[in-house]
């Protein structure tokens, strides 16, 4: 198996950008959750989670199926070395693993969007932003600590 030499200290800063990027998409979708549950349209909120999520199956399938992988020039270069780093038996079955359990989540939101009704439902304020900021806060927490864990 052919390694790849990499310089950490670069990896790190892909990493500390690619995180930075992720958490502005995340913030775009938390502003796109907060607007529409607040102006009443829950089925459009629960659509647009359902969207994103195939379009996450979709992208990772590609990926898994073609080895290519999409999105930014940082993107590809952190995930060319994750590949690398796990080696592509592993990798292969943690993109299977991310693909099954991506897909019985959009899953249940399909179950979600098409058995709800959305009209009799409220959403308070105080209380249904929290899954998605813990889940935020969470990924931020693992992120950083896979970082900190990156030596030769």
């Amino acid at each position: 198996m052919y390694t790849e030499e990499w310089d950490i200290q670069e990896i790190k800063h892909l990493k500390k950008k690619k995180l930075v990027q992720d958490n502005i998409y995340m913030l775009l979708l938390f502003v796109i959750l907060v607007y529409f549950t607040d102006s009443g349209k829950h089925a459009l909120t629960i659509g647009t989670f359902f969207v994103f999520i195939w379009i996450m199956v979709a992208l990772t399938l590609y990926t898994l199926k073609t080895g290519r992988s999409i999105g930014t020039k940082t993107s590809k270069r952190v995930q060319k070395f994750d590949r690398n780093r796990l080696g592509e038996k592993r990798w292969k079955r943690n993109k299977i693993i991310e693909v099954v359990i991506v897909s019985v989540v959009g899953v249940g939101i399909a179950v979600l969007l098409f058995v709800t009704d959305f009209n009799s439902l409220t959403l308070d304020f105080p209380s249904y932003p929290f899954p998605f900021l813990g889940a935020w806060l969470g990924f931020n927490i693992g992120e950083l600590v896979r970082m900190s864990n990156l030596h030769r």
